[in-house]
């Protein structure tokens, strides 16, 4: 249907107007109208007030609504990119349920997909964490119905580790350094693989990763952090070279030991990964 989006609009605006949109079902078809969350959207039929056919301007999708809604202006095109400016979330599956206590808690699917789009799109976020600066997510990873199918698929999802931890979205170890949230390049993997790719690039220092200066030894120090947040000492060096060596016989070491113990739970694209993985100076 095309329409004249200036000559159907009325003013919507006016102080002494009762709702938001005034419309009423002996004069509605073709007006257009505005949504208190966005998006405006023209009437293009009339059932009965419970049942008015509307089509959104900008997305050209076509939702059921009451004339109700369509006066209080709570009308929302679910197809519009609303979470943080980009993901789209469809209509093909809810956001949250409620628990046996009638608690309405959100799915976890969905906590990971608006989790991800946070990580790489709010500004406030990628101040605060560096490391995710400059990310970004596929075309289909914006799509909430494609991105939670995806899950289903994967291998490692709705797993937990032994401490009970849901396996976490990994966008960095299939491509070493990616910056793209896609199908291609995540995985799910526990918690213990996740954090020890871990990095503190903000209080790396000169020295190449896992290198540190100690004054009062006048000697360079390797230290790694293997499955925990803590840091494990290996030793004072004469050198850079010997120290950084060091540290990636050690982490190398780690990473393959992290990969046998979780073979049988991770995808086998992670598995070759990990088992191929090698430390760089510049990491």
């Amino acid at each position: 249907m095309s329409l004249d989006k200036e000559f159907f609009t009325r003013d919507t605006n006016m102080t002494n107007e009762k709702y938001f949109n005034n419309v009423d079902r002996k004069n509605f078809k073709g007006v257009v109208c505005n949504s208190v969350n966005g998006g405006s959207f023209v009437i293009t039929d009339y059932y009965d007030r419970n049942c008015v056919a509307i089509e959104f301007l900008d997305t050209k999708s076509v939702k059921f609504i009451s004339m109700k809604q369509i006066r209080e202006g709570y009308v929302k095109d679910v197809f519009a990119p609303s979470v943080q400016g980009i993901g789209i979330f469809g209509d093909k599956y809810p956001a949250y349920y409620k628990d046996d206590d009638g608690k309405r808690l959100p799915y976890y699917e969905y906590t990971l997909w608006s989790n991800m789009l946070q990580r790489c799109y709010n500004n406030k976020f990628s101040e605060k964490r560096k490391s995710y600066d400059g990310c970004v997510t596929s075309e289909n990873f914006n799509y909430y119905p494609y991105f939670k199918e995806w899950c289903n698929k994967q291998v490692g999802f709705n797993c937990v580790d032994d401490k009970g931890k849901p396996f976490s979205l990994d966008k960095d170890i299939l491509v070493k350094g990616n910056k793209v949230y896609s199908e291609n390049n995540c995985c799910f993997v526990p918690s213990e693989i996740n954090v020890a790719f871990t990095k503190s690039n903000a209080t790396r220092g000169k020295y190449p990763i896992g290198v540190s200066w100690n004054k009062g030894r006048k000697s360079f120090v390797a230290q790694v952090c293997l499955s925990s947040h803590n840091q494990t000492h290996l030793g004072y060096f004469k050198t850079v070279e010997e120290a950084f060596h060091a540290y990636k016989e050690a982490k190398e070491s780690c990473i393959k030991e992290l990969a046998y113990k979780y073979h049988h739970q991770i995808d086998v694209r992670a598995y070759n990964a990990l088992m191929n993985y090698r430390v760089e100076e510049t990491d």
